[in-house]
This record gives structure tokens, sequence and C-alpha cells, in this order.
């Protein structure tokens, strides 16, 4: 009878050991299934897993859809101290399979965070371990991004256009979606309103078709911007309705903060008094607007309308990123994953 007791007390500490693991891997499993449609919901299904910490594998997976789930929902805080970790695994193999993720997550925090040189390294490095034509088109996009940063809308719309006819060959429609909207912003800071206008229906239309919530997020408002500095007031008001019901939906200051001033500038024409306090928060929100290339757009469209004081945008200086896996990077010397890898002969 004692024996049957050690046994049966045995059997449900191995029940109790085996039933949370499962679970957490469940729980990654459909924390990667929403990456596209809910990445906000990725990141709440992660946050009640983890973060883990063993075993090797389940910390470094939750680890990379952390920072796949931080990009779209503008959480980028997240993306470094993950970093941090990643790269103590980089013996992994799993670490290897994923370095086209993990080097294109961190170039969008250099990028973000004004490393522009470095990011374009971390771009490089991302290119030379991509495996399909997805992650190659998608880099190429990413590469004009950092160029338009850097004020070389030239090559960014070099870049962007390879892209674009790159993901048109094979049918992409998530990474045309992408670069339409790209398109459609580096028109808007050449003030090519038609240009940008036309882009930005195309990405929109293509995001509504793979039903992306966070694409057409930022190509509504993005067009929605267009229309306001086209004084197109009509298609104004017919898209904002649904724009700003996905956007206050969404967990995302950035996008949060373009459509307070959007809004506030819908309120005026409407014959609206902007007061103190309103203008105090379109104040805060323009230093949450993504980038200094949002920042110039309202700074210079739509601040002096609504009769708002701010500090112009920030002049980008080259600036150099100091962390020991960085190096990592910059020699981008990792074994290349067995499906790149031409057969001999």
């Amino acid at each position: 009878m004692f024996t049957f007791r050690i046994i049966l007390m045995m059997l449900c500490c191995l029940i109790s050991l085996t039933v949370p693991a499962t679970d957490v891997q469940q729980q990654m499993d459909e924390a990667e299934d929403y990456l596209t449609v809910n990445p906000a919901h990725s990141l709440m299904l992660l946050d009640t897993a983890g973060p883990i910490t063993t075993p090797a594998e389940d910390a470094l997976r939750w680890h990379i859809l952390s920072i796949r789930a931080a990009v779209p929902t503008n959480q980028l805080e997240r993306i470094l101290p993950s970093l941090d970790i990643i790269f103590s695994y980089q013996q992994h193999p799993l670490f290897t399979q994923h370095l086209t993720s993990i080097n294109s997550a961190a170039a969008i925090w250099l990028r973000r965070n004004n490393y522009l040189h470095d990011a374009r390294l971390s771009l490089v490095c991302a290119q030379k371990y991509a495996t399909d034509s997805r992650q190659k088109i998608t880099l190429l996009n990413s590469m004009g991004l950092v160029n338009r940063q850097l004020n070389d809308a030239e090559l960014a719309k070099q870049q962007f256009n390879q892209a674009l006819s790159l993901a048109t060959e094979v049918q992409n429609i998530k990474v045309m979606a992408m670069v339409e909207n790209n398109l459609g912003l580096l028109a808007l800071d050449q003030e090519e309103w038609e240009q940008a206008e036309r882009h930005l229906r195309t990405a929109l239309m293509h995001y509504q078709a793979i039903s992306q919530r966070s694409g057409q997020i930022s190509s509504g408002l993005n067009l929605l911007l267009t229309f306001m500095l086209q004084q197109d007031f009509s298609n104004f008001q017919r898209l904002y309705t649904p724009t700003a019901a996905l956007t206050e939906a969404f967990v995302n200051d950035a996008k949060h903060a373009l459509l307070l001033w959007l809004k506030t500038r819908q309120q005026q024409l409407s014959g609206q008094s902007i007061n103190t306090e309103q203008k105090q928060a379109l104040q805060q929100a323009y230093s949450q607007l993504e980038d200094n290339k949002a920042q110039q757009l309202i700074y210079k469209h739509l601040a002096p309308l609504l009769q708002v004081k701010l500090r112009p945008p920030v002049t980008v200086q080259r600036q150099q990123f100091s962390r020991s896996w960085f190096a990592l990077i910059k020699t981008c010397n990792w074994p290349l994953p067995v499906s790149s890898l031409q057969p001999a002969g």
C-alpha cells in the first residue's frame, strides 16, 4: 500500500510538471498564429506564459516571438532586452534558423533609435541569411526605409520600386501593401500629394484584402493625412471613422499620437476652438510620433494651422551603437542554414 502511494505521488508530480509545459507550448503556438492579424494579442499570450527561462529552446522561441510582435505594436522597448537574451543563445540551432528575423528586428530597433548606419549593417547581415523570396523582398523594403531616414530619397525610391516589382511577380500581397505604403510616405515627404494618395489607396486596399489590422491602421492614417493636406474633407470624413475605430483599439502610441493630431484638426475645421489643454496634449503626442519624418510633416503642415508651438524636428546625427553582441552582427559569420547551402557539383 505504501509503495502504491509513492507511485501515485510520483505520477501526480510528473503530471503537474508536464501540463504547464504543454500549456506554454500551446500559448506560444497561438501567439505565433496571431502575429499577422493581432500582434497585440500575441504579446498578451506571451506575457501570460513568460518570460520563459528554461528549457533553452522555449526561452529562445519566446524572445524571438516577442521581438516579432513588438515591431507592429510599436513596443520597441521590448526588443533590446530580448536581443540581449537571444544572442546569449547564439550556439543554439534555433538561433541560426531565425537569423534573418533576429537581424531584421535589430535593424528596426536601430533605425527607430537613429542608429541608421548600424541599421544598414544589420540589414546587410539579415540579407546574407535570407532563405526565401519573401524575406529578401522585405529586407529590400527595410533598406529603403533606412535610406529614407538618411534623406537619400532617390535610392530609397529605387529600392521600394524594386521590392514592389519583385513582390508583384510572386503576388505577395502583404509585401506589396507594405511597399506601397512606404512609397506613399516618400511622396508625402516630397509633397507629391496625388502620388501619395495613389500609393496609399493601393496599400490600404491590399491590407484590407488580407485583413492585416496594423497595416490598415498605418496606411489608413497616412491616407487621412494626405486627404487633410489636400483639403479633401469629404474623403477624410468617409475614411476617418473606420480608421479611428481600428486605431483606438490597437496598442501603438505612435499611431494614437498621429490620430490625435488628425482628430484635433478635424474638430477645428468643424468650428471648435482648440484650448490650452488640447494644445498641450498635441505637444505630448508630437514627441510620440513614429520618427522625425512624421514630425516634419506635422511641424510643417498641421502645427501652424492649430497654432501649436513645437520644437523643430531633430536632425539625425550619426551615432554608433555599442553592445557586445553587435560586433557579431558586424562580423556576420554564423554558419549558413542548411536550406541555403547549394548542392555540391
